[in-house]
């Protein structure tokens, strides 16, 4: 996901009308790296091997959160996580990721042993790039996903907790994608003439994403972040949320509906087109029951 976005990950979704941007990125030529480097030995510390323990060992996945430099592109800054929100955000990652994959999942705990990305980075901060902008989150070619802004959790912190795994959630469907080869192609010609770009979309409010038939500005920069942005929002929002927000129809006969009610109902129709392909892939090509992985995670966080 990439710049002005977020408030792609604006995600809208607090609807924190911040003017921050911010976004996701995706490179493609990463290569997974030893977890021990110039001779270090493994930690023993109670928190490195409780990572150890619970990511490392059943999913190969080492949780990075010291020495964050190495792991950012040299244009952008950031800050490392305390310690102390470590173990408590590894913990959510377990009940609000993986568990719910587990149980949605016909594979059962294997679908994550295999597509699990090899490296999970914690940033205390947001990406912040040059430009003024920042980046929440980004997936590597499905072997990294960097998690930012971890000094914000605190106990209790829903809209912390949405807007993250929102993030995480956006960025695991790009490497679903990597590795399933969703039809992009196919997605697009939905809503092929109403994309934006990378460097536009953050002009946009809510509506007209609405009325472009996307969930949020965001999705409107490609279509491949238009997928990923509305797999995130049906998994993390209360179904009966996203049906009356994304999918229910408006009467226009009423005289209390919107000036523009018929093109908010025809970029309604577009996400249900949309909503029923990436139900149909997910379960036909990916194994994975999105009711199941929604009501889990909504549980989880709950």
């Amino acid at each position: 996901m990439k710049t002005k976005r977020n408030i792609t990950l604006q995600f809208l979704f607090l609807a924190l009308s911040i003017v921050l941007l911010s976004g996701c990125e995706r490179e493609e030529t990463l290569q997974p790296r030893s977890i021990f480097e110039n001779g270090q030995e493994e930690s023993t510390t109670e928190l490195d091997q409780f990572l150890k323990t619970e990511f490392r060992d059943p999913y190969g996945c080492v949780i990075h959160y010291k020495f964050v430099d190495k792991f950012i592109d040299p244009s952008k800054s950031a800050t490392p996580p305390r310690l102390d929100v470590v173990r408590p955000i590894a913990e959510l990652i377990k009940q609000a990721w993986i568990e719910p994959y587990n149980k949605a999942s016909d594979q059962g705990e294997e679908f994550l042993r295999t597509y699990f990305p090899a490296e999970i980075v914690i940033l205390g901060s947001p990406l912040f790039n040059n430009n003024g902008t920042i980046t929440l989150g980004i997936a590597d070619s499905g072997v990294r996903v960097t998690l930012t802004q971890a000094n914000q959790y605190a106990l209790g912190n829903t809209a912390w907790i949405q807007q993250t795994f929102r993030t995480l959630h956006h960025e695991f469907t790009h490497i679903i994608d990597q590795n399933f080869k969703f039809d992009i192609e196919a997605f697009y010609r939905i809503s092929e003439d109403n994309y934006t770009s990378s460097g536009t979309w953050f002009t946009l409010e809510d509506e007209d994403a609405l009325v472009r038939g996307m969930v949020t500005p965001y999705a409107t920069s490609a279509p491949e972040e238009d997928f990923a942005e509305t797999l995130s929002y049906m998994i993390t929002t209360d179904p009966a949320e996203f049906e009356a927000t994304y999918l229910t129809l408006i009467d226009c006969s009423d005289p209390a509906a919107p000036a523009n009610c018929a093109e908010i109902n025809e970029g309604k129709a577009r996400i249900q087109q949309k909503y029923d392909v990436i139900i149909k892939y997910m379960k036909n090509d990916v194994g994975i029951d999105v009711s199941i992985l929604r009501d889990e995670f909504l549980k989880s966080i709950n």
